[in-house]
């Protein structure tokens, strides 16, 4: 685990439960195209400097916010936010799926973005946060203004998430599930040409066996994971290179740019090319 996570989340956790620094992305509003959106609850914490962001509040308002260092966003499931990336801004991104926790620190320094550091904390089990997650995703809808309450129960679960990651690394590792391997070898060989059947047999198991346990242990699909791994792939080749939208598609595993494209705005609200666009800062 990076050290750098443990002590954000260090500085993070001794501030004070000030209800300023919270804000919740409570709203029904129409999600706009590039909006980040997920299944489950996520927390976005600013690190360095200002995130500009539009989140829904209320029934169909849409609301510009500037979160400056120190402050918190928490995206109940099924919610969104759509970062503006107006200026340079070093954000952390804590994805709470059914059994890990994914942490995501990115760097925008105005023209590209950077992916600083990236880990997973697996098949943690704490019922203390999933009682905080079950009681903060109760109470966020009607969070239009941040209470007091609602800041106690976020950095509680910010407090759990560190004494977790502090205590795991004075612990002896854990047996992995398969589960776990068979997610590391679909994140490092996405580009290749692996389907259900190939990724079963390689594991010595059975494709249906292999289907179960994404049902049984994932919040996801097995072909759902492999197009998210795809595409979060070439969100990254879409910034931070010039390669053609066939030449990105191809890399990623895709065999027919078509699909690619189909698939890409499924999961983003957007064209590769739209997406690219924006979040490069030029036209392409």
């Amino acid at each position: 685990m990076s050290v750098f996570i443990q002590s954000i989340l260090s500085e993070f956790s001794s501030l004070s439960t000030n209800t300023g620094t919270i804000l919740v992305a409570s709203g029904n509003a129409q999600a706009p195209a590039m909006a980040y959106h997920l299944p489950v609850p996520r927390i976005e914490l600013t690190v360095k400097g200002t995130l500009s962001m539009l989140i829904p509040k209320g029934v169909d308002k849409i609301v510009k916010y500037e979160r400056p260092v120190g402050t918190i966003t928490y995206i109940p499931a099924k919610g969104w936010n759509s970062p503006l990336w107006d200026e340079p801004v070093i954000c952390m991104s804590i994805v709470f799926w059914k059994q890990d926790i994914g942490f995501s620190i990115s760097n925008w320094d105005g023209t590209q973005f950077t992916e600083v550091e990236k880990f997973n904390l697996e098949n943690t089990s704490s019922t203390i946060r999933d009682k905080l997650i079950e009681i903060a995703e109760s109470l966020a809808w009607g969070q239009n203004k941040t209470t007091g309450t609602f800041s106690h129960i976020i950095y509680a679960l910010i407090n759990d998430i560190l004494y977790q990651l502090t205590e795991g690394m004075h612990k002896p590792q854990s047996s992995v599930f398969l589960i776990d391997e068979i997610k590391r070898y679909i994140d490092t060989h996405f580009h290749d040409d692996i389907s259900r059947e190939s990724v079963a047999e390689i594991f010595n198991i059975s494709p249906g066996y292999l289907s179960r346990l994404f049902s049984k242990d994932s919040d996801i699909k097995f072909n759902e994971y492999l197009k998210h791994a795809r595409i979060s792939r070439s969100r990254t080749l879409l910034i931070n290179t010039n390669l053609k939208i066939n030449e990105v598609s191809g890399k990623c595993g895709f065999t027919d740019t078509n699909y690619f494209c189909k698939v890409f705005r499924e999961i983003n609200d957007c064209t590769p090319l739209e997406y690219r666009r924006k979040n490069k800062g030029a036209s392409v």
